[in-house]
């Protein structure tokens, strides 16, 4: 049964009137007083109801998602499920804003946030990215007094209060089974990692899901598929300049006829599956990260063997509806992490991506 701000009154043997005040934030009520009150209803679960707290409260609270913007299909899949989430919440005085800020820009991401934050930000989700001066940008938010949660990426060491996202060391150890076990009957096989050295400001503490995926596949394929050689090619292709850029095509060229597998780490997409069909990858066990329309249609073909799939539209809704949680709450602790497994979609089951966009977009 449903506990109310009554029940709450009547076990802590104070005013209804009171008890609305502690919860709402509206009109005096003593500290020591408040902090009883918001206590006793923790312990009790309660959960505030939505329509009473728009009334109460009669203005708008603004959510904002902060990203980059490359790979664009990928931040375009979390707005998608942020706005899924805005829409839900509109009837609840809630509104959603998506700032995809140029790769690097830290001070248009700084001038952005300041600016959303004067005209009355009510809570952050955003990704931490080595590319952008986080501290910098963690110190504007903490410095407005605004809760927020990070997604895609964590920054454990933040005042983040919930990380919603995949592990992706995770990600790398479903590869490293996935491949090894497609290869382990073969006669000295061999595996040929692509990922990417990016020139970047050395920040310390500054994520690489780059590293954390090929440790957890080499730290598999070690451990469950020795007999396995693998091998680490490391690129310099800009994000900007990617398909100008031959330094895939090139080792793929290079690599044709010696390799038995090739899994692709960072999102290069495009050239990657090109180059995959350009040289005659088809007898090759090839996995990539991250789904567009040129993976799905290559999972067709025999050139691309799985995709692993992170559901940025999952991770979209959820922050936006987490940061929604802790406004209602008013929750200053940290909350469990919601930790999003990783899918692996092959061509027999491509058409699971279909779950996760059913409710996005009931027109498409």
């Amino acid at each position: 049964m449903r506990i109310t701000q009554k029940d709450l009154a009547e076990q802590l043997n104070v005013s209804l009137i009171t008890v609305s005040r502690a919860l709402n934030g509206t009109g005096y009520v003593s500290r020591e007083l408040k902090e009883r009150i918001i206590a006793h209803a923790r312990s009790m679960n309660y959960t505030p109801h939505k329509a009473s707290q728009v009334l109460v409260r009669n203005r708008v609270r603004k959510i904002g998602f902060f990203s980059s913007t490359y790979p664009s299909y990928f931040w375009n899949d979390v707005r998608k499920g942020a706005a899924v989430a805005g829409e839900q919440l509109e009837g609840f005085n809630y509104q959603v804003g998506y700032h995809a800020i140029p790769d690097g820009d830290t001070d248009r991401y700084v001038r952005t946030l300041e600016r959303e934050v004067e005209q009355g930000l009510s809570g952050v989700a955003l990704v931490n990215q080595r590319q952008y001066d986080m501290d910098r940008i963690f110190r504007v938010i903490e410095g407005a007094g605004l809760p927020y949660v990070t997604f895609n990426v964590d920054a454990p060491r933040s005042g983040r209060l919930c990380y919603i996202g995949t592990d992706y060391r995770a990600g790398g150890r479903l590869a490293g089974e996935f491949i090894g076990k497609m290869l382990t009957l073969r006669e000295k096989a061999r595996v040929l990692v692509i990922n990417l050295n990016e020139s970047l400001p050395d920040r310390p503490g500054a994520p690489d899901i780059n590293s954390a995926r090929q440790a957890g596949f080499l730290q598999v394929m070690g451990e469950r598929y020795p007999r396995i050689a693998c091998e680490v090619a490391m690129v310099t292709t800009h994000y900007d300049a990617v398909d100008r850029d031959t330094q895939i095509s090139d080792l793929l060229r290079e690599k044709r006829g010696k390799v038995d597998g090739v899994y692709l780490i960072p999102a290069f997409n495009n050239i990657f599956l090109s180059s995959l069909e350009r040289f005659d990858y088809r007898k090759t066990v090839t996995l990539l990260h991250e789904l567009d329309q040129s993976a799905l249609r290559y999972l067709e073909t025999d050139l691309l063997s799985g995709v692993i799939y992170q559901n940025p539209v999952f991770q979209g809704y959820y922050a936006a509806r987490m940061l929604e949680h802790i406004l209602e709450t008013s929750r200053e602790e940290r909350l469990r992490d919601r930790v999003i497994a990783h899918n692996m979609i092959l061509a027999e089951n491509r058409d699971l991506i279909s779950n996760h966009f059913v409710y996005a977009d009931p027109a498409e």
